[in-house]
């Protein structure tokens, strides 16, 4: 099999224990803060080559021990083999967090309240080559995690889509995060349809898309629209403002004031 995997141009699929605490420096916070203050890198899986679920079930390191953590860097990923990962995981081995990044910005700035408790089921993905096909098949893992987060995948207006059709319908997600991701205004809207239902995120990340001020405009109205959301954190581009601790800012504030108004006036 090794021989045809060579001959093919595909390379096996390759994982490691990360014993060497040296190498979490490139892990965000959020991952960290899953761990158990006891974990010495024994739980917490590297994939160095990533694979299906077939090969996965081979993996000495995967096997061996229980699974916290499953960290890929600089790696491309199928999507759809990836969230079949994580479900068995979760199941088999009570998988708490999955972490795929490439070494990149750490955000643990972003983070002091939401993840003063840990959360048990995480994936990050950062620069892993998604597209919009891999973003739809993400939109699976809405249902089994209770943080997402995207990075520079590209997944566009279509990967967005779907992955709020599935937000809107879902009640586990606390935090998702579709940074540089390449969507508009038409994303955008579609994640505003989603947060006018959505009950449980409490922390959402859209920097590095064009959204345009409509698009901000419907996100502010749909928030209004819906009481029980539960959002605290809306991080956006400056020039569209956002949400701190509850607190509303920049043009996303100027949009509720203008809602307030309207519906006064009529």
């Amino acid at each position: 099999e090794a021989m045809s995997a060579i001959q093919s141009g595909k390379r096996p699929m390759a994982c490691k224990k990360m014993m060497d605490k040296g190498e979490w420096e490139y892990m965000p916070q959020p991952v960290l803060d899953s761990l158990s203050p006891k974990e010495d890198g024994s739980g917490v899986v590297r994939i160095l080559v990533h694979g299906t679920l077939k090969e996965a079930t081979t993996q000495e390191a995967l096997q061996r021990g229980s699974v916290n953590c499953i960290v890929v860097m600089d790696e491309f990923v199928n999507g759809s083999d990836l969230v079949d990962i994580v479900k068995h995981y979760r199941t088999v081995s009570k998988l708490r967090t999955v972490g795929l990044l490439r070494m990149h910005q750490i955000y643990s700035r972003w983070y002091p309240s939401v993840c003063s408790e840990p959360f048990p089921n995480q994936v990050f993905l950062r620069n892993c080559s998604l597209g919009v096909s891999g973003g739809k098949h993400m939109a699976r893992a809405v249902s089994e995690v209770e943080t997402l987060y995207l990075q520079g995948n590209l997944i566009k207006d279509g990967g967005v889509k779907t992955m709020a059709a599935a937000l809107a319908a879902n009640d586990n997600l606390n935090v998702l995060g579709l940074c540089s991701e390449g969507f508009g205004c038409l994303g955008a809207q579609a994640i505003a349809t989603a947060l006018q239902s959505n009950t449980r995120l409490t922390l959402l990340d859209i920097r590095g898309n064009d959204i345009t001020p409509e698009g901000c405009k419907e996100i502010a109205y749909a928030l209004l629209r819906n009481p029980g959301t539960r959002l605290q954190y809306l991080f956006m581009d400056t020039k569209y403002g956002g949400i701190v601790k509850g607190e509303w800012q920049g043009l996303l504030r100027a949009f509720k004031l203008r809602f307030a108004l309207e519906e006064h006036t009529f």
